[in-house]
């Protein structure tokens, strides 16, 4: 009886000191001798653009308590040529921002659970924008907004935490048809996002609980994909201001 109690004492030590080191391990890896950015950015969009009528669209009370800040620009700006570009932008600071989930809101999630249908037409994945100081990547991808209209949506996003691109590089793939359920189609690009995001925070040792910022912006997509996105780049440079912050260390 002695032996199996001695036996138990020890599984039980051990267990203990095995979960605590995990643990241990987890917050070390992140902040003992934390590795250091060059270069962080942070993102600065403009309310007026000369050319342009901006026209802000309000934030449901639900999804500002999902997103958990009042940090927002959401609206569209129009000019006389027929342009149109809808956008959005979140920022979170690092102490209302303690999980990488306040992100986890992109058009593959919120647009596909609202009805909207990942769709192909021969689009990139991704694209490098030119903002000034830096090229930045950005997720691409097209949507068939709602199963009844055949209007497709072209747009882009980008992710930052504490000042560095969460880009996503994991190929995306539209997932099945307007056939598909809506739920079915949220839950698969759900659950990419989160792997794709835990991949990247340990591999790269980006804290999750420093501040984020989100941005994107769609315009409407008839015929090639390509001079939809070519107008996107025009119209982020007139949009988006990009500063860049360079870390002490790096700078001497």
């Amino acid at each position: 009886m002695a032996k199996i109690d001695q036996r138990r004492l020890f599984q039980a030590a051990f267990l203990t000191v095995f979960f605590g080191a995990t643990v241990f391990g987890a917050w070390a890896w992140y902040h003992v001798h934390p590795k250091r950015f060059p270069v962080s950015y942070t993102f600065k969009a403009a309310d007026q653009i000369p050319g342009y009528e901006f026209k802000p669209l309000p934030v449901g009370e639900e999804a500002v308590q999902i997103l958990a800040t009042t940090n927002l620009l959401n609206g569209e700006f129009r000019n006389g040529g027929g342009d149109r570009f809808t956008v959005f932008m979140g920022t979170w600071d690092a102490a209302r921002s303690k999980e990488l989930a306040v992100v986890g809101h992109t058009p593959d999630i919120c647009w596909v659970g609202a009805g909207a249908v990942p769709v192909s037409v021969g689009q990139s994945d991704q694209v490098e924008l030119d903002l000034g100081p830096a090229k930045v990547p950005f997720a691409v991808r097209v949507f068939q907004m709602s199963p009844t209209s055949k209007q497709l949506e072209l747009t882009v996003w980008c992710t930052l935490i504490s000042g560095q691109v969460f880009a996503e590089n994991d190929r995306f793939e539209a997932v099945g048809s307007s056939n598909t359920s809506v739920e079915s189609r949220k839950t698969a690009a759900g659950r990419r996002l989160a792997k794709m995001q835990l991949v990247r925070a340990i591999r790269e040792r980006v804290p999750g609980n420093g501040s984020k910022q989100f941005v994107r912006f769609s315009t409407s997509l008839d015929g090639d994909w390509k001079p939809a996105l070519e107008r996107v780049e025009r119209f982020a440079q007139r949009w988006l201001q990009l500063e860049i912050s360079r870390d002490s260390a790096d700078a001497r």
